[in-house]
């Protein structure tokens, strides 16, 4: 390592009024310039009276000071002391010198302060974008009487759903101040928070022809085949009154609401996915009342060949009524079978279709045919895990109350009477039904002969299993798939029964990512345009998962 060779020089300067002489001790380094080797002051030591042969030994004390050198010459105090002052100073100097460096590429701010201004989202705008072009909706909604200048608007409200959803308001604060979108589709004419009201209203006016058009560009886009419908219902909760939304009413919420009220969501989707229709009913609507309107519905928006379609629906949806609508309007089925099996129970020798020890999964069916119908039995051994868990659970409860009725017999001011005691074991009953009904339950009362058996006092509580107990057992875990598809395997029946599993994704989609739920709106069609909305986003971003 190259070190400067510093060394002690004295300057003597004359007062130019007195005349008198004055000499000051500087610290300097020699330096090589293009003019040849020059000298740098360092620091002015100032008046230091200090005997000449000591400069060199100062110098050199000082620079190992600087460069973090040990000395092995013991110099004295004074010496000592001059040189650590010195040093100190130089240290200080340079520190000053890099600070005034920094603050000339630096300024201190408040980073509270900052605003970014004209901040733009581009990317996924532009994939929205294409998949907007592509399923030419632009092309349809100026076939339908919009006008071009509203156009930027309408793809706002429903790929905006996709990015940064939320209500009306929300999204005209992202197209107008966080979003490049309108660079992609030019400024709207009007651009204000009215507009997108408006839009709203005339999104949900299209709404049978906007879904047989996604229908139609889906099915030549991607070829698809629509040989299975799947359907079922959801609900989602409004905040709010919702005084003048008749479809608005308390029912029971699958977001666990109740104090809220709800609207039912009905939705088919083909195999691979793709929405077909979406109807919207109010919130205490059951199930199987809504099969007709959504097939029929759907049947519009789909290929004409009917025949070749299969209805793939849960346990809900399959009322007799419900089964002998698809029947005479020749629909084939595949649901779960509710009521009684045509058939015993045999869990022995079942085809096992499905495993892996990993993630605990154990699929197997055994195959019944019955008046033209085809009826498959199938054992799960995590849903078995899950059943078992649950009535063990409420077994628990069930025994531990029987239990506390059974003590308090012997105890103080605790119910004893025949009639307290089988009123608190009737309610237990309802409260358990699933478990109680496999146990039989005795309240022995003490032997009279007197008073009314009201005012017996009860001897004794017992419980015990029942025959059902070991069926209901040997059940878990087990349900009955019912199909008229009698041409097809075991296995491809459960695997389409399986894609019910589409459907639920595309109502977690919805409630999660796109914005359709909570729902602030109090008028009707607001509300519904507002959950429509929600559907359509669907369409492009299930096509842009495709």
């Amino acid at each position: 390592m190259l070190y400067c060779i510093m060394f002690i020089k004295k300057v003597s300067k004359r007062n130019g009024q007195t005349s008198k002489s004055y000499s000051y001790l500087h610290l300097v380094e020699s330096v090589r310039t293009e003019k040849g080797p020059r000298q740098k002051l360092i620091l002015n030591l100032g008046c230091i009276d200090l005997d000449p042969s000591q400069y060199k030994s100062l110098a050199q004390r000082i620079q190992d000071i600087l460069t973090g050198e040990q000395s092995f010459i013991e110099l004295p105090k004074a010496v000592e002391k001059i040189a650590g002052r010195a040093a100190g100073r130089i240290f200080q100097k340079r520190a000053q010198d890099q600070e005034s460096a920094q603050s000339r590429l630096f300024e201190n701010v408040d980073i509270e302060s900052l605003e970014a201004e004209h901040v733009r989202s581009i990317g996924p705008e532009y994939v929205c974008h294409s998949m907007w072009k592509n399923l030419m909706l632009d092309e349809f909604f100026l076939a339908n009487g919009m006008k071009k200048e509203t156009l930027p608007v309408i793809e706002a409200l429903i790929t905006g759903r996709l990015i940064d959803a939320g209500s009306e308001l929300r999204l005209h604060q992202w197209a107008t101040h966080e979003s490049g979108l309108y660079e992609l589709t030019g400024e709207p004419l009007k651009g204000g928070l009215n507009s997108f009201y408006l839009g709203t209203d005339k999104i949900l006016q299209l709404k049978d022809r906007l879904e047989e058009h996604l229908a139609k560009k889906e099915r030549d886009l991607f070829s698809l085949r629509e040989q299975y419908c799947l359907f079922d219902l959801t609900n989602t909760y409004f905040e709010g009154a919702c005084e003048s939304n008749p479809k608005a009413t308390y029912g029971r919420s699958k977001e666990k609401r109740s104090d809220c009220k709800i609207v039912t969501l009905g939705l088919v989707v083909d195999e691979q996915g793709f929405a077909k229709s979406s109807n919207l009913y109010s919130g205490n609507i059951s199930e199987p009342q809504t099969l007709e309107s959504m097939i029929t519905d759907m049947a519009k928006k789909t290929s004409n060949d009917k025949n070749v379609q299969t209805v793939i629906m849960d346990a809900g949806m399959s009322t007799e009524e419900n089964m002998q609508w698809l029947k005479d309007h020749k629909y084939s089925y595949i649901t779960i079978h509710r009521g009684n099996a045509p058939f015993k129970y045999d869990f022995e020798k079942m085809e096992t279709i499905r495993s892996d020890e990993d993630k605990g999964i154990d699929i197997s069916i055994k195959r019944y045919e019955h008046e033209d119908e085809l009826y498959i039995l199938c054992k799960s051994r995590k849903k078995e895990i899950k059943e078992k868990s649950m009535r063990s659970r409420i077994e628990n409860l069930l025994i531990e109350r029987l239990t506390y009725y059974k003590a308090g017999l012997k105890k103080k001011g605790r119910a004893k009477t025949y009639s307290k005691i089988m009123e608190m074991i009737g309610r237990l009953k309802e409260k358990y039904s699933k478990v109680a009904k496999l146990y039989t339950i005795d309240v022995v009362p003490e032997e009279t002969d007197g008073p009314e058996m009201k005012t017996v006092n009860v001897k004794d509580i017992t419980w015990e299993k029942n025959d059902k107990y070991a069926v209901e057992e040997e059940r878990e875990g087990s349900y009955i798939l019912k199909t008229d598809r009698t041409d097809l395997s075991d296995k491809e029946i459960w695997d389409l029964y399986i894609m019910l599993r589409r459907i639920e994704h595309s109502f977690l989609c919805m409630k999660s990512h796109l914005g359709l739920r909570p729902n602030f709106h109090s008028l009707e069609r607001r509300a519904d345009a507002h959950m429509f909305i929600s559907v359509v986003a669907y369409h492009i971003m299930h096509a842009i998962e495709h």
